[in-house]
């Protein structure tokens, strides 16, 4: 029985690869509303203070893919988010400038509880929402690179990261966004639509391996 396209395999093979492979594993996650805008947020702290970030961090010890896009979104934005109303949308295996391997996996829901709100004011400035088709400029290269990819509804990237650009000087607009206090609430639940939406590969449906002979 092949499981290998569940993101619960991937995080037993990234755990079987051994501690310091854990790390280089980072998890986003793509808050959709209704409109189709994502929630980005702007970093307080350096480095790349200024800039878009996506929602999302490493893989913590013992978590699995999904569990860390849950937190992820309880953290960052305040909200509440099941695993089973996560995609998977997409996984980059990307090299920094420094030539460094990370892989990112890339979650998708446009379901939650609560109002997105910034729930981290010491990391993060401010909520952005912004069009995945026409992220702002002032994005992170890997921001940049996944809403790259979700756009043109690829599974799989591998990509090399050019350098961070600078950040725009304070009260700079940021195109092609809209803040969180000009935000009309949560997206509510509404059907499947998009590119990870009927692929069988891409779901995220709960199946606990463990103990599975």
């Amino acid at each position: 029985m092949q499981t290998t396209h569940h993101p619960r395999t991937a995080a037993a093979l990234i755990e079987q690869a051994g501690p310091g492979y854990r790390p280089l594993t980072k998890v986003v996650l793509l808050a959709l509303r209704s409109d189709g805008r994502v929630a980005l947020v702007r970093r307080a702290r350096h480095p790349d203070r200024g800039q878009l970030a996506l929602v999302g961090g490493p893989l913590g010890p013992a978590e699995w893919l999904d569990e860390a896009a849950c937190r992820g979104a309880s953290q960052t934005l305040g909200i509440g988010v099941g695993v089973q109303d996560l995609e998977l949308s997409g996984l980059l295996h990307y090299r920094s400038e420094r030539g460094a391997g990370r892989l990112c996996a890339v979650f998708a829901t446009q379901r939650w509880s609560g109002e997105p709100r910034n729930s981290a004011p010491r990391e993060y400035s401010e909520v952005v929402w912004a069009d995945p088709g026409g992220p702002p400029a002032d994005c992170r290269p890997l921001t940049h690179a996944v809403l790259n990819q979700y756009v043109a509804g690829t599974l799989y990237s591998a990509i090399a990261m050019p350098a961070a650009t600078t950040a725009p000087a304070d009260g700079a607009a940021a195109p092609a966004a809209e803040s969180a206090a000009e935000a009309h609430g949560p997206g509510p639940a509404w059907g499947k639509t998009g590119p990870f939406a009927s692929s069988d590969q891409t779901s995220s449906a709960r199946l606990d391996m463990r103990g599975t002979k």
